[in-house]
């Protein structure tokens, strides 16, 4: 597979653009790469373009852009996964896998039970480091398009701001699901053939509270279980959005 690299700037055939000194640690020290050698760079919004390494002066890695490439289509399910922080490397590796699985957005929560309490200062490093692993997992899997990484909310706070449900016209386009065991309504029973957006919100690692799942119905989500068994926090979202890709997204 041919490398990639995230350049967040215009892109264009005959632009030679210098590497910042991480991003050339990365392609020089991490994959080996030396002048000459064949990669792809992307802007995040879309562009995608064949590209080769260069020397500079004074050691200056360059990267000189070439012809403009076929961009990755994205999933026609546009999927949002609301995920109650989840403790240590759980929540990044949830994120990592949710931008794979071709999530368009992700929203971090802190709700009643969630054992993460972030104040502004750790949740604005936290943030920032999910956007550097969210950069990291496009290059790995190959999209153009960054998903929405959403500021840290309060579950309260999220629902609250939330626009009313939409009206069924044309029914169904969109749909909101809360991930609840037990629920009498399975994922795999919901009717998806309209369907062209999905909600999925996910609890932290003792679930959400009764007051929260009220909640969050009164604002139009729908409980559904992924069957007879309990997933982890981390696991649960994950098998939510792969199952819905599988069955009204890009997996079909």
């Amino acid at each position: 597979m041919t490398p990639r690299l995230y350049l967040p700037c215009a892109l264009q055939a005959g632009l030679e653009l210098p590497l910042d000194r991480e991003l050339a640690h990365y392609v020089q020290r991490v994959l080996r790469l030396r002048s000459g050698d064949a990669l792809q760079v992307f802007d995040g919004a879309g562009a995608r373009h064949a590209a080769r390494l260069a020397g500079g002066a004074r050691g200056q890695c360059l990267v000189q852009v070439g012809e403009a490439l076929a961009a990755t289509a994205e999933s026609p399910l546009k999927l949002s996964l609301a995920q109650c922080i989840s403790t240590g490397e759980k929540m990044d590796w949830t994120i990592e896998k949710a931008v794979e699985l071709g999530a368009a957005e992700i929203v971090p929560l802190q709700s009643a039970r969630s054992v993460v309490r972030l104040d502004e200062a750790r949740a604005r490093r936290r943030a920032q480091h999910w956007e550097r692993l969210l950069v990291a997992a496009c290059m790995q899997c190959g999209r153009d398009l960054l998903p929405v990484l959403q500021p840290i909310r309060l579950l309260d706070d999220w629902l609250d701001a939330l626009p009313p449900a939409p009206p069924d016209d044309p029914p169904g386009h969109t749909l909101r699901i809360v991930l609840a065991p037990g629920a009498a309504r399975s994922l795999g029973g919901l009717e998806l053939s309209a369907v062209t957006a999905i909600t999925v919100l996910v609890g932290p690692e003792s679930g959400l509270s009764e007051d929260e799942l009220a909640r969050a119905c009164a604002v139009g989500f729908l409980p559904v279980s992924l069957g007879p068994r309990i997933l982890r926090t981390e696991t649960a979202g994950l098998v939510a959005l792969a199952a819905l890709q599988a069955r009204a997204g890009d997996l079909r």
